[in-house]
């Protein structure tokens, strides 16, 4: 019996070590385009090599935050920012009630979302904050 009583703590702590988490980080920042920040609009994060995104956050008022539980796995990310002209929308909901129209107008250049040329290493432990000044 003195072995169990040994080996029970010992199979505790590598549980616990095991299950210290998925390696998921909180990522926090701004966004900015020409010198303002971005009303509202969404990040998304993708995965070097990736098809879908990875994570993604709702931008408010220029902020953004991918809380940890939901965070990126330490790695490189390209990161896709979109902020449509829900005006437009608007309008063409008001014209026709009832009826959905064309997507609304995106106000950022395809070079920061559909071919976006942005980058975001996450790494583990660390901080996480990336902050987009987009011209």
């Amino acid at each position: 019996m003195p072995r169990f009583h040994f080996a029970w703590p010992m199979a505790m702590l590598i549980f616990v070590i095991g299950c210290g988490g998925d390696g998921r980080s909180k990522v926090t920042g701004s966004v900015q385009y020409q010198g303002q920040p971005v009303k509202a609009g969404v990040i998304s994060f993708i995965e070097e090599g990736a098809m879908a995104a990875a994570g993604g956050s709702a931008i408010n008022d220029g902020k953004y935050e991918i809380p940890g539980e939901a965070g990126l796995k330490p790695g490189k990310y390209s990161v896709s920012i979109s902020a449509p002209d829900n005006k437009s929308k608007a309008a063409a909901a008001e014209a026709m009630p009832g009826m959905s129209g064309p997507p609304p107008k995106e106000t950022l250049p395809a070079k920061y979302n559909a071919k976006t040329e942005l980058k975001a290493e996450v790494k583990a432990g660390g901080k996480n904050v990336f902050d987009f000044d987009l011209k």
